[in-house]
């Protein structure tokens, strides 16, 4: 049950394409772009990259023969790795760079959220008083936060796109 080569292979891009979208979040902090509001998506872009990278590794060095199930649990650890690590690495800068760094994403956030155009969107699609809740509760947002977000994020973009891997590296 237990295959150790998966989990290296997991570990190794995972780990890689988290670097990789750190990456991304320092060009942007240090262009002085909002690293956590919506450019931060950029930093998506490794997850299919490093998936493909790692299960054609796999595919040439351990498996040849790899079936649909054994690709998605290649393709779903290096996800899992890629999230886990990136969520670190952005609560650590998060911590380090400031609370200065929060609360201009804060200030932004708030500022597209209170678009006219936005504003109507949002009450029309969640109503006015989860739409006030959410404007209360930016307020709070902590690295562990903005943490937790980009791990779901990443997960979330991760799993499709394992599946999409899986079937094209299955035998």
């Amino acid at each position: 049950m237990f295959d150790q080569a998966v989990v290296r292979t997991g570990i190794r891009y995972g780990v890689m394409c988290a670097l990789a979208s750190f990456v991304v979040t320092l060009v942007l902090y240090f262009a002085q772009i909002n690293p956590y509001g919506h450019n931060s998506m950029f930093s998506v872009l490794f997850i299919p990259i490093f998936i493909f990278w790692g299960c054609s590794y796999f595919r040439k060095y351990n498996d040849q023969n790899i079936g649909f199930l054994k690709a998605f649990r290649v393709a779903l650890t290096i996800t899992f790795f890629s999230a886990l690590c990136s969520a670190m690495l952005l609560f650590i800068f998060s911590t380090f760079a400031g609370v200065e760094s929060i609360e201009k994403h804060i200030a932004e956030m708030k500022a597209i959220m209170q678009e006219p155009e936005t504003k109507a969107m949002s009450i029309k699609a969640v109503g006015q008083e989860n739409y006030n809740l959410a404007l209360k509760n930016l307020e709070k947002t902590t690295p562990y936060d903005l943490a937790g977000d980009d791990f779901f994020k990443k997960t979330g973009i991760g799993f499709l796109v394992s599946i999409i891997a899986a079937v094209f590296f299955r035998k």
